[in-house]
């Protein structure tokens, strides 16, 4: 599925059995999701695609999520086309991912965060807020990256292994680092 092949051949039955799943709650689809987290091997990625496809705002066409992927609010995501999300990651809140981009494993993504305006209550209790997390088309996120919220990541950018990404990027960026700092032009 990853380079698109298996996707293109089996499309009818994936649209199929999207059209079945569709009369599945979105509560009972996020609880499969989380039941079908750690299922291995191309049933498990199928699975958890024809879910998301019923659950996010968009979900384009070759998206794949590997085992042990955790979602936060997915209703609040969009996905574009040829994507492929790795191992351990973590997603959270209001994100957009562009057309051809790699996530590599144990990466993660917060648009979410605590306020702390009241200080009468601890800053765990206070109310969050999102702030939308934007990935353009063309982007690689190396390893144990972090986006945080309001980020934007412009394409054709590279996210180097372990960078902490609390700023926007540019297109044609190499970043890294904690916080990413830019490393050069592409």
């Amino acid at each position: 599925m990853a380079n698109g092949g298996l996707f293109k051949r089996f499309k009818p039955v994936i649209i199929f059995l999207i059209i079945i799943n569709k009369v599945v709650p979105v509560k009972l689809n996020k609880f499969f999701l989380i039941l079908f987290r750690n299922t291995p091997t191309w049933i498990g990625k199928l699975i958890r695609y024809i879910l998301l496809k019923n659950i996010c705002k968009k979900m384009g066409d070759n998206v794949v999520i590997f085992d042990g992927v955790i979602f936060d609010a997915p209703e609040m995501m969009e996905f574009g086309d040829s994507i492929s999300i790795n191992p351990r990651c973590y997603l959270a809140g209001e994100i957009s991912i562009g057309n051809n981009v790699a996530v590599a494993h144990s990466s993660a993504f917060h648009s979410f965060n605590h306020s702390w305006k009241d200080p009468l209550k601890p800053i765990a209790k206070n109310p969050l807020y999102s702030k939308r997390i934007t990935i353009n088309d063309d982007v690689w996120i190396g390893c144990h990256s972090i986006v945080l919220s309001g980020v934007c990541i412009g394409s054709r950018s590279v996210i180097a292994a372990g960078s902490v990404v609390n700023r926007s990027v540019d297109k044609h960026t190499l970043v890294g680092g904690n916080p990413a700092k830019i490393l050069k032009y592409i």
